[in-house]
C-alpha cells in the first residue's frame, strides 16, 4: 500500500500551500503562472483516491466530475480544451476585417470563413454543386430515372475525387519518399480506408444499430438528392439498391488487411514497374471485364492535374499485392452499377458538410448513433475547423504573430537536448542491447531533425504568398466551390513534389494543429505552436509540470522512432536492418510485453484494447515518461532544486507524474470508445496512464506502491 503521507486532505489547502521559487538566469519569474498552474492541478484530482490504486482517478477524477463531455461532441479531453481555445483565437483572427496590407492567403481565409457562415447563400445552392460535380461521372444511379452505364468509368471518377477533393477510393494513391532511398519519391498503391470499422462492415447483421443507421443515412441521401433533381424514382428502388451497395462494401472491408498486419515496412514494400503491375492485374481479370484496370490511363488522369506525365516505365511500390489481386478479383464480379452507386454514394458522403442543411441533419442523425453525441457540432466552429484545414499556414500567420510566444521555443529546444540526451543514456544502460546496436540508436537519435512552434519563413509576407502562389486570390461566393477549388491547388502541389527533391526540413504540419509528430521518413519530430501551451507546457512553468506533461510527449515522439515500427528506419528514413539478431529478439521479447498487457485491459462491457494495433503508441507513451523525467533530473541537476514545485504532502516528481497523468485526463462516449479500440493507435487516455505507470520503477518509488498494488505491475513491461 502507498505511504501514510499520501492520505487525503483539503484541497483549497492544497492549493495554498502550493510554492514555488523559480529563478531563470538569476532572474525571478512571476508566480502567477505557477499558482494558476498548481491550482488546475488540484482542481483535476481526487485526492479520496489511493494514488496506488488507481492514479488516473487519482489525477483526474475531479477533472472528469467537471468536465462532462459537450452534447456536440464524441469526446473530451484536455486535447479538446486546447482546441477549444484555438478555435476561439482563429475565430477572432478569421472575423477581422481584411487589410489590403494582409497577405493574399489570409485575406481569402476570411473569405472562405465568411463564405461559410452565409446560410442563405449556401441553402439557395443547395444540392447543385454537388449534383454538378456528379454529372461530370455520369450521375448517382440510384437517383436517376435513367442511368447510362457508358457515361460511368470508376478509374476516371475516382482520380477525380483523388484530385478534385483529396478522396481515395477503392484505391489509395499517394506518393511520399521512397523507404528504401528517402532522396527521392515514389508513388504508392495501397488499400483505400473504410469508412466503418472493419469488424462492423464484415458483419453487419452483428451490429444491427450500427448497419441500421448507415442503411438509412445512404438511403436519406439518395432520397435527397432524387427530390432535387424532381427525378421519378421511387423509394424501394432506391433501398433495394442500397443493398447491393452495402453487400458490396462487406465484401471490400473483407478483403481489407487489418491495422494489425500493416506494421511491417519490409512486407509493405512491394516495388514494380508500371507495365509489370498491368501485366499482373490484366491476368487476373476478366477480358470483357468492364472494370478493368488501365494503370497508365489512371495514373496519368490523376498525375496530368500536376502536368506530370507517367510512363510505363514508373517505378512504383505496392503496398498490399493481396488487397490489390482481390479488389481485381471484386471488380470482375460486380456490376457497373452496384460499383458507381458505391463510389457516387462515398463522394457524396464527403462532401455533403459542404451543401444545405438537410443533408447536415442526415450526418448528425448517423452521428447520433456511432457517436453518441445528441447535438450538431456550432456552424461556426465547422467553419472555422474546414478553414483551418486547408488554410493553416495562412490562419498560422497570424496566430503565431499574435498568440504565440517567440520566447517559448528556446525552453523548448532545452527540453528536446534533455530528452535526448536521456534517451542516449537509457540506451546505454540497456543490458539486452549489443554495443553496435546502441552506437547506431544513439546517432539516429542525434540526427532526429526538430521542428518547433512554425517555420522559419511563416511571417515573412512574401515567403507566404510564395507557398500559395497558384491558389484562387478571391473566394467563389460559394463555401462547396471554395473548398473543391483549394483543395484542388493543395491536392495538385502534394502530386508535383513526386519530381520534386525532397527537403527533410519541411514543414508537412500546419502550425494550427493541437498535436505533435514523428515522421519516419524525415526522421524528424515536430511540435506546432498550438499544442504549446497549458496544459502541455507554459514558458517560465514549473519544470516539474513542464516536464511532466511537455517533456513526455518530446519523449513520446523521440521514442517513436525506436517503436515496433519506427525501429526498422534508419537515422536517413530508410528502411534498414541496423539490429543484431541476438538484440532484435530480446526487443521483440519486450515489444510482446506491451502487446500482451494493453490486450487484457478490459474496456466497456468485455471488449479487450487491441494490443498489436496500440503497441507503438504505448511503446511511445512508456518510454517517452522514463526519458522526461530523466531529463528533469538533469534539468534540476543544472539548475538546482530551487526550482522545484513544493506542495503539501507531495514531492516535485510525484507532481512530475501527476502533471504527466493531468495532461491524459479525458472521457469518450461507449459509442465513441468501440471505434477507437478498433480504429485508433492510441489507448484510451485511462489506460496511457495507468498501463505506463504501472510499468515504471521511478513511479513506484515516487509514491511508494507496494508490490502487486494495481500501479505496481510485478511484471513490468519496458523497453527504452
Amino acid at each position: 500500500m502507498c505511504s501514510n503521507d499520501l492520505v487525503p486532505f483539503d484541497l483549497f489547502y492544497f492549493a495554498i500551500v502550493f510554492v514555488i521559487l523559480r529563478l531563470s538566469h538569476g532572474v525571478p519569474v512571476s508566480s502567477d503562472v505557477d499558482t494558476k498552474a498548481a491550482i488546475e492541478l488540484v482542481e483535476a484530482m481526487d485526492a479520496t483516491v489511493d494514488p496506488c490504486q488507481d492514479f488516473f482517478q487519482y489525477a483526474c477524477g475531479g477533472w472528469i466530475k467537471k468536465n462532462s463531455i459537450p452534447q456536440s461532441k464524441s469526446g473530451w479531453s484536455q486535447f479538446d480544451i486546447v482546441n477549444r481555445k484555438l478555435t476561439h483565437d482563429l475565430t477572432e483572427i478569421l472575423k477581422e476585417k481584411n487589410s489590403h496590407t494582409d497577405p493574399f492567403p489570409v485575406r481569402l481565409a476570411r473569405q472562405m470563413y465568411s463564405d461559410c457562415m452565409d446560410n442563405d447563400t449556401t441553402e439557395s445552392l443547395g444540392l447543385t454543386p454537388l449534383t454538378n460535380y456528379l454529372d461530370q461521372f455520369g450521375g448517382w444511379p440510384m437517383t436517376l430515372d435513367h442511368w447510362k452505364e457508358s457515361s460511368f468509368n470508376w478509374t476516371n471518377t475516382t482520380a477525380s475525387a483523388l484530385t478534385t477533393f483529396n478522396l481515395p477510393l477503392l484505391i489509395s494513391i499517394f506518393n511520399d519518399l521512397d523507404t528504401e532511398n528517402t532522396q527521392t519519391s515514389v508513388i504508392y498503391i495501397d488499400q483505400d480506408s473504410l469508412y466503418l470499422p472493419r469488424s462492423v462492415l464484415v458483419d453487419l447483421t452483428g451490429n444491427p444499430a450500427i448497419a441500421t443507421a448507415y442503411k438509412k443515412v445512404i438511403v436519406e441521401s439518395a432520397k435527397a438528392i432524387r427530390d432535387w433533381l424532381r427525378s421519378n424514382v421511387t423509394d424501394v428502388q432506391i433501398e433495394s439498391q442500397v443493398d447491393a451497395v452495402l453487400k458490396f462494401e462487406s465484401q471490400l472491408a473483407t478483403i481489407t488487411v487489418s491495422d494489425g498486419d500493416r506494421r511491417n515496412n519490409s512486407r509493405m514494400y512491394n516495388p514494380m514497374t508500371l507495365m509489370q503491375l498491368q501485366n499482373w492485374t490484366d491476368g487476373l481479370s476478366i477480358n470483357n471485364s468492364p472494370n478493368k484496370i488501365n494503370w497508365l490511363e489512371y495514373l496519368n488522369a490523376i498525375y496530368s492535374s500536376a502536368n506530370i506525365t507517367i510512363p510505363k516505365t514508373e517505378r512504383l511500390v505496392i503496398v498490399e499485392p493481396d488487397y490489390l489481386k482481390q479488389l481485381v478479383q471484386l471488380l470482375n464480379r460486380t456490376p457497373p452499377r452496384v460499383l458507381a452507386n458505391y463510389i457516387h454514394w462515398r463522394i457524396v458522403d464527403a462532401l455533403a458538410m459542404f451543401t444545405n442543411q438537410r443533408m447536415a441533419d442526415l450526418q448528425f442523425e448517423f452521428a447520433k448513433v456511432t457517436e453518441g453525441i445528441s447535438k450538431p457540432i456550432l456552424r461556426s466552429h465547422q467553419c472555422v475547423d474546414v478553414v483551418n484545414e486547408l488554410m493553416g499556414m495562412a490562419l498560422g500567420s497570424v496566430y503565431v504573430q499574435k498568440v504565440f510566444d517567440d520566447q517559448s521555443v528556446e525552453e523548448i529546444q532545452e527540453m528536446i537536448v534533455n530528452l535526448k540526451r536521456a534517451f542516449k543514456s537509457l540506451v546505454s544502460e540497456a543490458s539486452w542491447m549489443d554495443s553496435t546496436t546502441k552506437s547506431i540508436a544513439k546517432d539516429k537519435v542525434d540526427a532526429m531533425n526538430e521542428l518547433i512552434a512554425y517555420p522559419t519563413w511563416l511571417k515573412n509576407k512574401t515567403a507566404l504568398e510564395d507557398y500559395y502562389d497558384g491558389i484562387i486570390t478571391t473566394s467563389t461566393g460559394s463555401h462547396f466551390y471554395n473548398i473543391q477549388q483549394v483543395h484542388s491547388f493543395l491536392n495538385q502541389n502534394e502530386l508535383a513534389s513526386l519530381r520534386e527533391k525532397p527537403n527533410r526540413t519541411e514543414w508537412n504540419e500546419k502550425p494550427t494543429i493541437v498535436n505533435a509528430f514523428y515522421s519516419g521518413t524525415t526522421n524528424s519530430i515536430t511540435f506546432p505552436a498550438a499544442i504549446l501551451q497549458p496544459p502541455f507546457f507554459q514558458k517560465g512553468r514549473s519544470a516539474a509540470i513542464n516536464y511532466g506533461a511537455m517533456g513526455s510527449m518530446i519523449g513520446h515522439e523521440i521514442t517513436h522512432g525506436f517503436d515496433d515500427e519506427g525501429r526498422q528506419s534508419d537515422k536517413y528514413g530508410n528502411t534498414a536492418q541496423w539490429w543484431s539478431e541476438k538484440t532484435l529478439e530480446l526487443y521483440q521479447e519486450r515489444a510482446t510485453c506491451f502487446i500482451n498487457e494493453y490486450s487484457n485491459f478490459t474496456v466497456l462491457t468485455g471488449s479487450k484494447l487491441n494490443g498489436v494495433n496500440t503497441q507503438g503508441e504505448n511503446i511511445a507513451d512508456n518510454g517517452g515518461v522514463r526519458e522526461a523525467l530523466r531529463a528533469y533530473r538533469y534539468y534540476v541537476a543544472a539548475n538546482g532544486w530551487a526550482d522545484s514545485t513544493k506542495f503539501e504532502n507531495l514531492t516535485p516528481e510525484q507532481v512530475f507524474f501527476l502533471a504527466y497523468a493531468n495532461s491524459l485526463c479525458g472521457t469518450d462516449t461507449p459509442q465513441a470508445l468501440r471505434t477507437l479500440i478498433e480504429k485508433d493507435p492510441h489507448s484510451p487516455y485511462r489506460y496511457r496512464v495507468i498501463g505506463t505507470l504501472s510499468n515504471n520503477e521511478d513511479f513506484v518509488r515516487a509514491f511508494k506502491c507496494g508490490p502487486g498494488t494495481p500501479m505496481n505491475r510485478l511484471n513490468k513491461c519496458v523497453l527504452w
